[in-house]
């Protein structure tokens, strides 16, 4: 076919189409996700533990630490809506329903959750995130805020919203932890921005470190898909933060997978002289460098967080047994840290050489890091 011919009419399929509401519903429900995968990057930056858990009481709930008698919670609800910035009548507008009975408000809605709740002591936070921000007046003339506080909003305004959450919902006080966010995250193109904010998160803790940004942000935002999808209630803690939540312990083991400051070259050295010490003819030595290879690639560029489990099992065998390696040498290591790998684990090498060499790979970088 001739390009120069080739028009919109040429395309069977370009005519208005009769529904869109799909694609925009997406594109509100993926940006929750950014946005949590986003908070997850901020609590890394300035935590070294908290659990974040998607689709849970809120869009977006925060724990503090991963220990529940010590954890307080954030919770939030995150709207990515085109609109005029929204009032205190828009807070509190009540639509109809299909038997013409009024729904809750987006603010009743959001109390209704935490009102009587267990853990309504336990809240530092509860947030409502909007892109279209908000038209909340300042107690204090000309200010604009990105994090609007109940305590910061005109008493008249505060007024308003009280008299109509009491009408919607009976007599309940506006809690101090109430806060209306403006999001820092665009409303599009969200995830290129998270992908920036993997990047200067790895930048800040390991300058100068090669990472693929793209791989760390898949396997996150895939795990938080897959939790986010888990529709079950858990009365355990441990069980909760296993099957819904993302951990510190998590997102550090999937950055450390895709962020390096050595490149396999410089194991070369160390890997010949552990085979000299194995005592390996050439075709063995051979052999095993493929299998080192592969593993190596493996850990850089499998794309789930079971595949990093596995790599965890290994470091943690050479990890336990490393006092047998400054006593009795590498091959020793690799002896001890192969019976101690679990049995499950086993059976993921194909054969003897491969688990030898993931842990001689685990048992060098371990040595860089002394």
């Amino acid at each position: 076919m001739n390009a120069a011919h080739y028009t919109s009419q040429s395309n069977p399929l370009a005519s208005p189409q009769r529904e869109t509401v799909g694609a925009k519903t997406f594109e509100k429900y993926e940006y929750q996700y950014h946005w949590a995968l986003c908070r997850i990057l901020g609590a890394h930056e300035l935590s070294n533990d908290y659990v974040v858990f998607i689709e849970l009481h809120e869009d977006v709930v925060l724990a503090t630490s991963s220990d529940v008698t010590l954890a307080e919670f954030e919770f939030n609800q995150v709207k990515n809506v085109s609109e005029s910035p929204w009032n205190s009548k828009k807070l509190t507008l009540r639509p109809k329903g299909s038997a013409k009975k009024e729904k809750n408000s987006i603010l009743g809605k959001m109390l209704l959750g935490v009102r009587n709740k267990p853990f309504i002591d336990k809240l530092n936070a509860i947030n409502l995130v909007a892109t279209c921000g908000f038209n909340l007046p300042p107690k204090t003339e000309g200010l604009k805020l990105s994090i609007i506080s109940i305590g910061e909003i005109h008493d008249e305004c505060i007024n308003d919203i009280q008299s109509a959450i009491d009408k919607e919902i009976g007599l309940y006080p506006l809690p101090k932890t109430l806060r209306f966010i403006v999001p820092d995250l665009p409303s599009t193109g969200f995830q290129d921005a998270a992908i920036g904010r993997i990047s200067k998160l790895v930048e800040l803790s390991a300058p100068g470190a090669k990472c693929s940004a793209q791989s760390i942000y898949r396997v996150l935002i895939d795990d938080l898909h897959r939790k986010g999808s888990v529709a079950f209630d858990y009365t355990q803690w441990s069980n909760l933060v296993k099957n819904k939540g993302m951990t510190y312990k998590d997102v550090e083991q999937v950055i450390s997978a895709y962020t390096e400051n050595k490149g396999i070259d410089s194991f070369s050295s160390d890997f010949n002289s552990i085979t000299e010490e194995m005592g390996l003819k050439f075709n063995k030595k051979v052999g095993l460098r493929r299998a080192f290879e592969r593993y190596h690639n493996a850990v850089r560029l499998e794309r789930s967080l079971i595949a990093i489990d596995h790599q965890q099992a290994v470091k943690m065998a050479v990890e336990n047994n490393f006092s047998v390696f400054h006593e009795h040498g590498a091959v020793s290591l690799i002896e001890t840290a192969l019976e101690a790998l679990p049995e499950n684990m086993k059976k993921n090498f194909i054969d003897l050489e491969s688990a030898q060499a993931a842990i001689i790979y685990e048992l060098i970088s371990k040595c860089h890091e002394k």
